[in-house]
């Protein structure tokens, strides 16, 4: 196709031929008004990609929208959630008492960014599953927590959410994703590879079919299949803010679900407009941040979209070279699958790269 050669000799021309000094590969993805445009993959590409933080948009955050719904619709079949209320009402050996649920999806609850919960939980053995979920909820909520005057990206509000999860469905997170996430139907090969105590993984698919991540100082090896952030691995593989595994075709099902609904579209199985409509739209003053209900928004200058999406644009980017944008004024969806950290995080060439495609992308199409 003419477009999606001339997308690929840009992004050529903006890595000066060296794609590989950038990430080994990257698959692309663009639908225009609802139509896939371009389906790219540039360098050395593998099916299944660790999609790193996405988990937080395409697992944690519908499941709140969700809950949110059930609390405004007043459905009784179903657990529910206020989003206005303090995280204690529902966690009630949570230690703070300021923070509101609102406050912990829109990054603005005053919880540190990080903590690094593995090197703790390496020195431990665990008798099951429950008594690791038990050592992890003790280490976050021994977590003293900052100001709320600006947001701070944290995957510790993600964790927090993870237990809100589990406590109001009464499940483990790898329960509910299988049984009570009823739009996975459409994305069916995105999954999660648990880890057991002993530090096996149950791998989905064969490793060779996983792109791979960072030569992992701690685990001694490259990580290929098994999930490369540090405490999801240690939490067991699964978690909020971490962990899920899929193809370029997922994400981009997952975003064009997502589209449908904020354009009122909205299927059964997935949030109606107006809940997805209140969680993409901001949530925080531009003083505290550019955050929505859990999705990232433009930041002037320095978004990881590029200088041409919309304030109205909404999106999540993932550690290992991943993101997901979309912006309902061009109506334009945009899937970025990388694993810049192969062999190495340090290699940070991608994150400059990454808004660059999205200009390229935007100049293109228009």
């Amino acid at each position: 196709m003419k477009f999606e050669r001339l997308i690929e000799q840009k992004i050529w021309q903006a890595v000066d031929g060296n794609l590989s000094g950038v990430t080994p590969g990257l698959c692309l993805q663009v639908v225009h008004r609802g139509r896939l445009i371009a389906d790219i993959k540039m360098g050395r590409t593998w099916r299944y990609y660790d999609l790193a933080s996405l988990t937080k948009i395409i697992f944690t955050v519908p499941m709140f929208m969700q809950l949110a719904e059930a609390h405004n619709t007043g459905r009784r079949a179903e657990p529910r959630i206020d989003l206005t209320a303090s995280v204690q009402r529902y966690l009630p050996d949570w230690p703070h008492k300021s923070q509101t649920v609102r406050e912990v999806l829109s990054h603005s609850a005053g919880l540190a960014s990080w903590a690094p919960f593995y090197k703790k939980m390496r020195a431990r053995q665990f008798a099951g599953e429950n008594e690791r979920r038990a050592f992890i909820k003790k280490l976050l909520f021994q977590i003293p927590t900052g100001s709320k005057r600006r947001a701070v990206y944290s995957d510790l509000d993600f964790i927090l959410l993870g237990f809100l999860l589990e406590d109001l469905y009464d499940r483990s997170l790898i329960e509910i994703w299988q049984n009570r996430v009823p739009w996975r139907q459409k994305t069916p090969s995105l999954h999660f590879n648990p880890i057991d105590i002993r530090g096996r993984c149950d791998k989905r698919f064969s490793r060779g079919q996983y792109a791979p991540t960072e030569r992992c100082p701690w685990r001694k090896k490259i990580l290929q299949g098994e999930v490369h952030d540090d405490n999801t691995w240690s939490f067991g593989g699964v978690s909020t803010h971490a962990g899920l595994f899929g193809t370029p075709d997922d994400v981009t099902t997952f975003g064009k679900m997502l589209r449908a609904s904020w354009r009122g579209q909205s299927a059964a199985k997935f949030p109606s407009t107006a809940i997805v409509r209140k969680f993409t739209r901001r949530a925080i003053s531009k003083n505290v941040g550019d955050w929505s209900l859990g999705f990232m928004l433009p930041t002037e200058g320095k978004a990881s979209c590029g200088r041409y999406y919309s304030a109205t644009a909404f999106g999540h980017t993932g550690f290992t070279g991943t993101s997901l944008w979309y912006d309902p004024k061009r109506d334009l969806l945009i899937t970025i699958l990388s694993n810049r950290v192969h062999p190495t995080r340090l290699n940070r060439a991608f994150i400059s790269l990454r808004p660059k495609i999205h200009e390229i992308v935007v100049e293109s199409v228009d």
